[in-house]
């Protein structure tokens, strides 16, 4: 049975240690291992150490932070990886790495994003996720058995607070089932390529088992749905008459993600619909456990 090493107890990874059916599973949380969190050279044998007791075939890297200051994100976001990379020189295991649409930016067009798409991350979040990105293609190109999957927006139930979809939630739910009634979208044309969580996980077991995956891989649906209709399908599922109330501040108006390449992977692409997702983020379609862990990772 092929073991699986995730870091990251946070909701991406706690859901991949949900998934593993069939697999062997180990979570472990860096940021707070009271070994591993040092990264130093006590680090990378304890590291080294459990790959080799536990016959790891794959580390998962769904460790992370969305938010915190531009120290603790790039340390989280970059430098993190970069000592992951040095770390795993040797052991013969594959790294997939979660990265993130954000590196991105702005596409400048409605056109879906492939990866050889023209990297334009701005704040430091996205310039964080890039930097992490790059680090584990550079370990790649000296050796390194590793993928970036460049995961889109997640759903799922329940939906973190860091999402929009949150907040638009939150507000209906405080709204009732009341006529006349609105909620405010910053933008509502906005259009994001948006995928489930359970399929995230998925996604990124099947990376680890498939024989040759390539650099970088879209994990997106290939679906572009606007914040405006997301909000209204969340109402109609909660039986709501609102409507939405456009607060008039675009910023980036379509990211949508090229699936091809993933399908050409693993075999599959996830399925979204503004249906599904309302019904997810409400919870009327949920038949698996939640991930848990520190709100600090991903």
């Amino acid at each position: 049975m092929s073991h699986q090493l995730v870091l990251g107890d946070g909701w991406v990874g706690r859901s991949v240690a949900n998934a593993a059916v069939g697999y062997s599973v180990s979570v472990v949380d860096p940021p707070f291992d009271p070994v591993l969190r040092n990264r130093d050279s006590a680090a990378v044998e304890a590291l080294q150490l459990l790959i080799e007791q536990n016959h790891t075939a794959t580390v998962i890297n769904a460790c992370g932070r969305l938010r915190g200051s531009e120290d603790e994100l790039n340390d989280a976001n970059a430098e993190f990886p970069r000592w992951l990379c040095m770390a795993l020189s040797g052991t013969g295991v594959r790294l997939i790495h979660v990265g993130s649409a954000s590196e991105y930016g702005d596409p400048l067009s409605a056109q879906r994003v492939t990866e050889n798409s023209p990297q334009r991350a701005v704040g430091p979040y996205a310039c964080s996720k890039a930097a992490g990105t790059e680090a584990v293609l550079r370990a790649r190109d000296e050796g390194l058995d590793a993928t970036v999957a460049r995961v889109f927006n997640i759903v799922g139930f329940p939906i973190p607070a860091v999402s929009p979809i949150y907040q638009w939630l939150t507000d209906l739910q405080s709204l009732g089932s009341g006529s006349g009634s609105s909620i405010d979208v910053w933008w509502p044309q906005t259009t994001r390529d948006f995928v489930m969580i359970e399929d995230v996980a998925t996604a990124l077991l099947d990376l680890a088992g498939v024989q040759q995956p390539p650099p970088i891989v879209n994990l997106c649906s290939g679906s572009g749905l606007r914040y405006g209709e997301i909000a209204q399908a969340i109402a109609t599922e909660l039986g709501s008459s609102a409507t939405v109330h456009s607060l008039e501040k675009p910023g980036i108006e379509t990211v949508v993600g090229d699936p091809s390449l993933l399908r050409q992977t693993i075999g599959w692409v996830p399925e979204m619909s503004l249906e599904a997702l309302a019904a997810r983020v409400v919870g009327a379609d949920r038949d698996t456990p939640p991930g848990g862990g520190s709100p600090a990772n991903r």
